[in-house]
């Protein structure tokens, strides 16, 4: 940057100006508490004054702001014990938290968050919409699943045993949400009437792909291009404030939906039966082709509703994280530290979402004030 020296009327003085931007030297910063000790005069009993909450009676201990940092390292910048106790050394300098110092914060902080993740899980059972999905996950070198339930506000994570009915009970949510259900088909999700429903369309555009490609079928090639072309009818009509397609165009798609099923029926016939006993196996274009068919209301869905998005991308990209996490820090030794990592991770995202600071609320959880006040589902 340039800037002309005014001073003196001296016109020729031009002087250039450079700025480095860097931190201070960082240090820890210790603060002792001093506690009085008092003998009652009557009784002869000896009474010493209370710590601060942040402090501890037995010594040493950390601060809320390190402890948030900490969490922050593990739950949302994915490292693992020993590297986050590292960086916090390299940082600091000693004394640098250890791996148990490290784990305390974690536990801790699960715990804190417990009153915090009831309320998340409240707010999205009251959702207009809902995303819901699962994945894989080692747990102490035994496949588990991690469910997520989410909105575009809030990010609720779940590990469980099971991957079906028994886990969408046991976490709660799904059933007594009375929203719009958008997943990708799992009959674990479809069997909640409670509920609207609608499908993944990025998932069949994928499998429409394949039957195109590698069957050859040219039904599947149109369908995909129709379901394209409703999906940017849907956006252009929305960016001019409408809140629906005009009937007509509505009618218009739908007969052009019912005709493509009917072509990919006739080049998908049913399969002979070659024994007395088990269904017949359908080709993969068959399947798909009975979802569009059955389930075409909740395929649609976002062409009626322009509060329904046309996938599940919400709760892919939540769930990816998780994902990450296991390429980083490998699989969780037990279900307790998967459960931990998954509320106080469920907290961070929605804390991102809410566009607050994740630091600062990971301080209000040392603090005793975690961040709820201001969730909203939508």
């Amino acid at each position: 940057m340039w800037e002309i020296a005014r001073g003196g009327g001296n016109r020729c003085g031009l002087r250039a100006a450079a700025q480095v931007v860097d931190v201070p030297p960082l240090a820890l910063e210790v603060t002792e508490h001093l506690a009085q000790r008092k003998r009652c005069p009557g009784c002869g009993r000896i009474t010493t004054a209370p710590f601060p909450e942040e402090a501890s009676a037995r010594g040493v201990s950390y601060g809320p702001r390190i402890e948030a940092l900490s969490v922050y390292l593990m739950g949302y910048q994915l490292l693992p014990y020993e590297r986050a106790s590292e960086l916090l050394g390299d940082l600091f300098g000693e004394p640098a938290p250890g791996v148990g110092t490290l784990h305390s914060a974690l536990r801790r902080s699960f715990e804190e968050l417990e009153r915090t993740e009831e309320e998340i899980e409240e707010r999205l059972r009251q959702a207009r919409v809902g995303h819901f999905d699962e994945t894989g996950l080692r747990v102490g070198g035994k496949g588990m699943w991690v469910h997520v339930a989410s909105t575009a506000k809030l990010t609720h994570y779940a590990v469980h045993e099971k991957r079906g009915s028994e886990a969408t009970e046991e976490i709660g949510i799904l059933p007594s949400f009375r929203g719009v259900a958008v997943h990708e088909g799992w009959s674990a999700y479809q069997q909640y009437e409670q509920c609207a429903h609608a499908l993944c369309n990025a998932h069949h555009l994928r499998e429409l792909t394949f039957v195109e490609e590698e069957h050859k079928q040219e039904w599947a090639g149109r369908m995909k291009a129709l379901l394209s072309e409703i999906e940017e009818a849907v956006r252009k009509e929305a960016a001019c404030g409408q809140t629906h397609l005009a009937p007509e165009k509505i009618g218009d798609f739908e007969g052009r939906y019912q005709r493509l099923l009917e072509a990919g029926l006739e080049a998908n016939p049913p399969p002979e039966r070659k024994g007395k006993r088990g269904r017949p196996k359908q080709t993969k274009g068959k399947n798909l082709l009975d979802r569009l068919d059955k389930h075409r209301e909740a395929v649609l869905r976002f062409m009626r509703d322009f509060g329904v998005p046309f996938d599940n991308n919400q709760a892919e990209r939540d769930l990816r994280m998780v994902k990450v996490r296991q390429k980083i820090s490998g699989c969780f030794r037990t279900k307790e530290g998967a459960a931990a990592f998954c509320r106080i991770r469920g907290y961070i995202s929605t804390v991102k979402k809410q566009g607050e600071n994740v630091l600062l609320a990971l301080e209000g959880v040392f603090r005793g004030n975690p961040f709820v006040l201001t969730l909203q589902a939508e």
